[in-house]
Order: C-alpha cells, then structure tokens, then sequence
C-alpha cells in the first residue's frame, strides 16, 4: 500500500529540528543574541527540584524498550486498543491566545482550517493562534514583546529577546505546579524524561520553562546502506574500520555527480558528527577544574584536518556552500551516499526513500589520532514554552492543555495530535495504522498551527506499515541508538545560565562555523584555527567558561 505522503510534502512539513538537523546547525544557531541573567542565576539559590518522573500508565508497552541514557521506545507496529489518557475535557471553554512558530506553510484560517477547529473542539478552548515563520520569529516576537501584552502561551522560547529578564518578569513560575510530585497532577506532563527537564534549566533556582522533548541522540550520518557497501565500507560496528579506510570507500563511490557525503554550508559542513570521530569533547566540558570548550581541544584541529582532505578528495561536493536547500533531498534522491542530520529525520528519510534503498546510521570509525571516537548528545529539548503570569487556576487549565497535547505515542489523544480527525485527516492502513490523506498533506495538519512546538511527548521510534520495511528499520534504529549511547557525551553547561554567553553564543558561533568554512574550502591554513581560538575566548568564551562553571558548582552541591 502506497504511504500516501509524497517527498515534496514530507520535505515541506518535517519540522524544526529537522530541518536545522539537515543542516548540521547547533542549537545555538536558533538562540537569542540578547544579554541574560544577571542576578537570575541559580548561584546560591535554593534549586527547585526537577519534576517527578512517572512513566505513562495509558501508553502501551513498547517492543523495543528505552533506557535512561537516551535510548527510545521503538514499536514495531501501531499498537491496538487506544486508551485515553485524559477523561475530560482540559478547557473551560474560554479563549486562549498562543504565540508558536512552523517550518512549513502558515495556516489557513481558523474557518477554513479543520484540524485547528477540531482541536479547540478536543481541548475545550478557543484557541487564537498566532503561527510565525521560523525564520522571522526573532523580530517577530520583539515587535510582539515592545506591544507590551504577551499571549497566554509562548511557544519557541529560544527565540525570546532578553530571555531570561523577560521571563522571570512576565511569566509565571511553575514550580508550584510542576517541580517534585506536583507534576502528578498532570500525568503526561510527568511521562517527560527528566533530560528534557534539565535541557530546559532553572531561573533564579525556579522552574519557568517546559520543555519540548527531542531525542538525546544527536546529530548521526544516515547512510545508502548499499551504496557503502558496493565500496566495502559498510561495517555496522563502532571503531571497525578507521577513517582512512572510512574516506577510501566514500572516496571511491564519489564522481559522475555523485558525492560520498553531502555537506553544505549551514551548519558548517555538519560538523557535529564529523569532529566528534576525532574524540572531541561536546560543547562544554569540564577539565582540570574547569569549564572547556570543544574549539579549544587538539581533537577538534585534528577533525578539521581530516575534513580538509575529505573536501580535497571530492567526498565532499566542490561547491558544498550553495548546497543548503538541497542536502536532504540529495541523500533521498541517491545524489549523496550519506548525510548529517538528527533524530528527527528518521521517518521523513523512509518515507521519502521508501523501498529505494537501505536507510541506517553510520557508526563512526576509528580516528587516526590516537583517540576514540564519541557521541555528542544533544540538549534533549530544542524548543521551550513559557505562560504569561495569570491567576493559579487558569494556569492549572492551561498545564491541563498542555497535558493533553503531551499525551503519549498509542493514546487517542497522541493519535489525534499527530493525524488528525478519522475519515477526514487520515484512513487506516490493515493494521490500524494512521494513513495521512491529501487535506492533512496539504497542510491541515498539526504542523501548520505549530502545536507540537507548545508540548509533546517523548519521541517514539516508529514507522506505518506504509512505509516498506518499517518493521526492519525500526529495529536497526533502535540497536543503532542501543550503540551509540555508549559513547554519548554530554555538553556540561546544559540547563545552566551565562549571561555572558546569552549575549555572545551566537557571535561566536558564527566565528566558529565561519573559520570551518575557511579551513575546509582551503581559504585559511588549519593553523589559523589557534587564532580563532584565541579571539573566541576574547570575545566573551573565557568569561562564559567561568560563568558556567560558578552554576555547574551551585548545581552539584545542591
């Protein structure tokens, strides 16, 4: 049976993750330049406790079971005999304003947008939605902000200006609502890993953000299974072949406008799963007593030298810079044998490659360096939603909204969240699961009203019977994860506050990702990496280190 989605849709409605994911771009690439913190910090303050962790007694058992490292549920099939999650209505009928943003088409209006009115429907509220661009909420939300009245929910946080001023002067505190087992109260709030808790972080020792849950499993290589393996390089083991042997078998299967690995500009030549081979630390990490920064390891010039030779060779493309709008497509189309990207691309490759070929990870190879390659976890939530301060129970019913749509992969409410109304939204494939029509194709559809970035459950790892070999891959998704948390490496300075490097981490981004583009397009020598380095702990990276590990010392005495 046909999936129904096509590839022009499944790249037009992929989401925010995703497509900063296709690029290699940090999550830093989406936060605000404004200054943070000051006295907001958690330095000697009392620290809220992080939210209970229970597990959700309505979503099914899965077949492939998660760990605490990071690894997801994988189902093998959609499960049967949907429970609900919540028994009544969370909404007391009144209208709730929203500020979220889409990486798609801006909706219909609400008169014409029939997921939206069956929403408000489920929900038991009127919601007014306000669905900006994700490349223009910046401004967007600053014009928003000097109006000087803030919506009731605000979603894509990252993008606040101010953020953490901001927060604590308009929005409500949720520690009374949230933090320890007060987060009983909402039981599809408590089912959220506490990483996505802790990736969210304190104010002022206090919980005002809730976090939108992605994977911990960071940027990965997808892999044409059977292109690498007509070059004798398809080896599903960590440290199994070495780089060079790695670069050899890419190298050869690259020409006729064929590339081994598709890179582009964004995000720096995806950088985030090629230096980690080297064994470079995650962003932050803490030596000899102190916080470091990954531009400052040996492991990282070591990276970037390999990435040099990598574009010397034709593995990259000759023109990687003009290539942003076209990675993923690339590797779905075969022009590429393998991409960077994150865990969210997982569904958006297999239904888009259907039966073309494999789809798997790739596991990174043994460095020449002397090192041992790692992992980099990411943050564990990319995205973060904050209320506007308001009287306890309206905020108890919007935690009840927000509750609902964090219901659980296999409960009725996840299943209407994420397809939509039965019969108009979507049809049953045999085995019951949900098989999307052309209306929510066309953008009537959850991603177009930018619910998923309000709340969301943790994400499952499953595929529609749809799409070919979805049992097959769900499996090898599921043991990759399996592997690679074994290498994981977290970035320390998650959950904690700089004001220094609120102000700064986006300046000195882009003086990190521009010098790649230098070294790799042959521009400047690696040797110039020293002086970028140099200028980066200048330009406000010495300072952020000292910031971040003043918190990470309050944080571990707490």
């Amino acid at each position: 049976m046909s999936s129904g989605i096509s590839r022009r849709k499944v790249l037009q409605t992929i989401g925010a993750s995703t497509a900063l994911a296709a690029t290699g771009m940090t999550l830093s690439a989406c936060s605000t330049t404004s200054s943070g913190g000051g006295d907001l910090d958690n330095v000697g303050k009392k620290l809220a406790a992080w939210p209970t962790y229970v597990a959700s007694p309505d979503a099914p058992a899965p077949d492939l079971a998660p760990t605490d490292q990071g690894v997801r549920p994988g189902y093998l099939r959609y499960p049967e005999g949907l429970k609900r999650s919540v028994a009544e209505k969370p909404g007391d009928g009144s209208k709730v304003t929203v500020w979220t943003i889409t990486w798609g088409a801006p909706p219909k209006a609400k008169a014409q947008h029939q997921f939206w009115q069956a929403l408000n429907k489920e929900l038991g509220v009127d919601l007014d939605l306000v669905v900006v661009p994700a490349g223009e909420a910046q401004q967007k939300f600053a014009t928003l902000v000097a109006g000087g009245d803030l919506p009731d929910i605000i979603a894509a946080s990252s993008y606040l200006p101010n953020p953490t001023e901001l927060i604590a002067a308009k929005c409500q505190d949720l520690t009374e609502f949230l933090s320890g087992d007060a987060v009983k109260e909402y039981p599809n709030i408590a089912a959220i890993p506490t990483y996505a808790w802790k990736a969210a972080g304190r104010i002022d020792g206090r919980l005002y953000r809730f976090p939108v849950e992605r994977p911990r499993i960071g940027q990965t290589i997808a892999a044409n299974v059977e292109r690498l393996k007509s070059a004798g390089v398809w080896v599903p083991e960590i440290g199994a072949l070495t780089v060079d042997e790695y670069a050899k078998g890419l190298q050869q299967i690259s020409g006729r406008n064929k590339w081994g690995m598709g890179v582009a500009g964004a995000g720096a030549f995806g950088f985030n799963t090629l230096v980690p081979m080297y064994g470079t630390p995650n962003v932050w990490t803490l030596k000899d007593g102190a916080f470091v920064n990954h531009v400052q390891a040996d492991e990282f010039k070591d990276a970037l030298e390999n990435m040099v030779k990598w574009q010397k060779n034709g593995i990259f493309r000759a023109d990687p810079l003009s290539h942003d709008a076209t990675l993923t497509t690339d590797f779905r189309t075969g022009v590429t044998a393998s991409v960077s990207g994150a865990a969210v691309d997982f569904t958006g490759n297999h239904v888009a490659v259907g039966s073309a070929f494999t789809v798997d990870q790739v596991r990174p190879p043994k460095p020449d360096n002397g090192k041992k390659a790692v992992h980099w976890f990411s943050p564990g939530a990319d995205y973060f939603t904050v209320l506007k301060k308001a009287p306890k129970d309206r905020i108890r019913m919007l935690l009840r909204v927000m509750n609902y749509l964090a219901a659980p992969f296999g409960t009725k409410e996840y299943e209407f969240v994420n397809y939509g109304v039965e019969g108009t939204h979507f049809d049953r494939a045999e085995d019951g699961s949900p098989v999307q029509k052309q209306i929510a194709l066309d953008g009537d559809s959850k991603d177009t009203v930018g619910v998923g970035f309000i709340a969301c459950c943790q994400t499952p790892i499953f595929l529609p019977s749809s799409v070919p070999g979805a049992e097959a891959s769900v499996k090898r998704r599921h043991a990759f994860e399996s592997e690679i948390v074994a290498i994981g490496r977290p970035d320390m300075s998650v959950g904690l506050l700089s004001k220094t490097w609120n102000a700064k981490q986006n300046e000195l981004m882009l003086l990190k990702e521009d010098a790649i583009k230098a070294i790799v397009m042959g521009r400047k020598p690696v040797s110039s990496w020293d002086t970028m380095v140099k200028d980066w702990l200048a330009k406000g990276g010495a300072q952020a280190a000292e910031e971040f590990h003043e918190e990470y010392e309050a944080a571990t005495k707490a």
